[in-house]
């Protein structure tokens, strides 16, 4: 099962990261856009300034989400550093608990209420309506949900394998019967 939910996983990361270039490199050629037309034509884009702040809301969530996949979002370690090996373990149970709880409730429960109340709102210059914009919070929460819960088993399984290590390499001299 673990193997599957990895290569869901690696088709996900490649999937966001695609999305979330393309939309970066529209991003920046929108801003270039913005600074000639503004500096050399003398006559600034009217819809690039939202359509830069709309793109920047999906990037950072898309990052986001993929720092929580490759397990490389902010993490305070001191304190995970200060612990022994089990209550590190219940200390980081604890901690993806909390992010699929807060992931679940605020991203996905609060950004799919937040993104159907707004689908009639449209933004006041591209006429989006805001709805589609919001839609990335539910989105970005279900892949978080997803990748803690891979993140969780890998966990584990990494725990397994380094288990049956310590205890093929105790030699049969050393061990008490």
């Amino acid at each position: 099962m673990l193997t599957v939910l990895k290569k869901i996983k690696t088709v996900m990361n490649r999937v966001i990261m695609i999305v979330a270039s393309i939309l970066t490199i529209v991003l920046v050629l929108g801003a270039l856009w913005q600074v000639f037309s503004r500096y050399v034509l003398n006559d600034p884009s009217t819809f690039t300034e939202e359509l830069l702040r709309f793109l920047l809301i999906w990037v950072a969530m898309l990052g986001t989400t993929y720092a929580f996949g490759s397990n490389e979002h902010l993490a305070i370690i001191y304190l995970k550093n200060k612990l022994r090996d089990e209550q590190r373990k219940y200390l980081q149970l604890f901690i993806d608990f909390t992010i699929i709880f807060f992931a679940g409730l605020i991203l996905i429960k609060g950004g799919y209420s937040l993104s159907t109340s707004t689908l009639n709102q449209l933004s006041p210059i591209l006429r989006i309506p805001m709805g589609y914009i919001y839609a990335i919070l539910p989105i970005s929460g279900t892949f978080i949900v997803f990748y803690q819960i891979i993140n969780m088993f890998e966990r584990r399984e990494q725990t397994e394998l380094a288990q049956q290590a310590v205890t093929s390499s105790v030699s049969p001299h050393t061990r008490k019967e």
